[in-house]
C-alpha cells in the first residue's frame, strides 16, 4: 500500500508514518519545510513538499498513492478564542476538498478522514454512538463538515471513505498533556468545579495511530469512533495524572474563572459530558486499545517524561 499522509508531523502523523512504515507501507508525508522532511525521513517516510490551501501542490505530492488520510488539524494552542479555531476549519474543511480531489486524479483506493468523537455527543449528555444523530458545536462543525465532503466525494467517485472520530487525545508530547502535567508541577492546574461527573471519551495517541492502520488494511468504508474503554471526568483524569507525577492538584476553579483562564471552549469540552464506545470498531476491525483507561496511558505518558527529562524542564 502507498499511503499518503496530510498531517505527517504532527502529534498523530508521526504515529502513522511510523505505523504505516513499521507495518511494510510505503509512506508519503506531506511536509512544508525542511524540519517536516527530516520528521518524516526519520520515522521512515519520504517527503514531500505541498500546502492544504493549494490543491496543485497537493495533487502533485499525493502522485502514486492508493491511500490518502486527512490527519492534519491546526487547533489553537495560544488562545481558545473562537476566532483562533478559523484556521483549523479551514484545514478540515479546505483540506478535505483538496485531498479528495487529489484522490480522484491519482486514482486512490481508499480515503480516511480524521474526526472527533463530540460532533455527536448528544444535549443531555447520554451515552451515544455511531448511529446518534450529529449535534456539532461551532468548533466541531468543520469536523462535521469534512466528514460530509469526504462521504460525498468517495461515493461520487467510488473510492472507500472511512471516517474515524477520536476521543480527546494524549500523550506524552502532546500539547495539551504536557500542558497539564507542568501546571500540576506548578501547582497551577486545578479541577473545574462540576466537572467531577462529567463522562469524557479518552483516547492515549498511540492507539489512535493503531485504528487508522487498522482502518487502512481493512479497506472498507465506515464510520467508527475511536475511544478507549472507560470515559472518565477529567477531575478524575487529573487526579491520576497528579497521582503519576508524585503531586497534589491545585484545588478547584469555577466554571466562570475557568473560563477566563482556559478560554469557554477548553471548559465546554470538560464541563459537557460526551460518553461514547469501541464496541463499534472493536467488532470490525479487531482494534482494542493498547491503554485501556486513562490509569494504563498516563502511567505510559508520566514514564516516557521522566525518560525524555520533559519533568526536569517545567520553569
Amino acid at each position: 500500500m502507498r499511503v499518503f499522509i496530510a498531517g505527517s508531523t504532527g502529534v498523530l502523523g508521526r504515529r502513522l508514518v511510523s505505523g504505516f512504515s513499521e507495518h511494510g507501507h510505503t509512506v508519503i508525508g506531506l511536509t512544508r519545510d525542511t524540519n517536516g522532511d527530516e520528521i518524516v525521513e526519520a520515522r521512515g517516510g519520504e517527503p514531500r513538499r505541498g500546502d492544504l490551501f493549494d490543491e496543485a501542490s497537493i495533487l502533485q505530492a499525493a502522485d502514486g498513492a492508493d491511500t490518502i488520510i486527512h490527519a492534519a488539524t491546526a487547533i489553537p494552542t495560544d488562545s481558545a478564542t473562537p476566532e483562533a479555531w478559523d484556521l483549523n476549519d479551514r484545514v478540515r474543511t479546505e483540506g478535505a476538498e483538496a485531498l479528495t480531489k487529489a484522490a480522484v486524479e491519482v486514482d486512490a483506493d481508499q480515503y480516511l478522514q480524521q474526526s472527533i468523537v463530540y460532533v455527536a455527543r448528544q444535549p443531555d449528555g447520554s451515552a451515544y454512538d455511531e448511529s446518534s444523530a450529529p449535534n456539532p458545536v461551532s468548533w466541531t462543525q468543520s469536523a462535521l463538515d469534512a466528514e460530509e465532503i469526504a462521504v460525498e466525494a468517495g461515493e461520487q467517485n467510488g473510492f472507500d471513505v472511512s471516517v474515524l472520530r477520536c476521543g480527546n487525545f494524549y500523550g506524552a508530547d502532546s500539547y495539551y498533556t504536557r500542558a497539564d502535567g507542568k501546571g500540576l508541577i506548578r501547582g497551577e492546574r486545578p479541577i473545574i468545579e462540576g466537572t467531577q461527573e462529567t463522562l469524557v471519551s479518552y483516547l492515549h495517541l498511540d492507539d489512535a495511530a493503531k485504528a487508522f492502520i487498522a482502518a487502512a488494511e481493512a479497506t472498507q468504508s465506515d464510520l467508527w469512533h475511536v475511544v478507549d474503554d472507560e470515559p472518565m471526568s477529567d477531575a478524575e483524569y487529573i487526579s491520576i495524572l497528579a497521582e503519576r507525577l508524585d503531586t497534589s492538584v491545585a484545588g478547584h476553579i469555577s466554571e466562570e474563572a475557568a473560563c477566563e483562564a482556559m478560554g469557554d471552549i477548553t471548559v465546554e469540552l470538560f464541563a459537557n459530558a460526551w460518553p461514547t464506545s469501541n464496541e463499534k470498531i472493536r467488532a470490525d476491525l479487531g482494534w482494542e486499545p493498547m491503554y485501556p483507561t486513562c490509569r494504563e496511558g498516563l502511567m505510559q505518558v508520566v514514564d516516557a517524561w521522566k525518560s525524555d527529562g520533559f519533568l526536569f524542564d517545567t520553569e
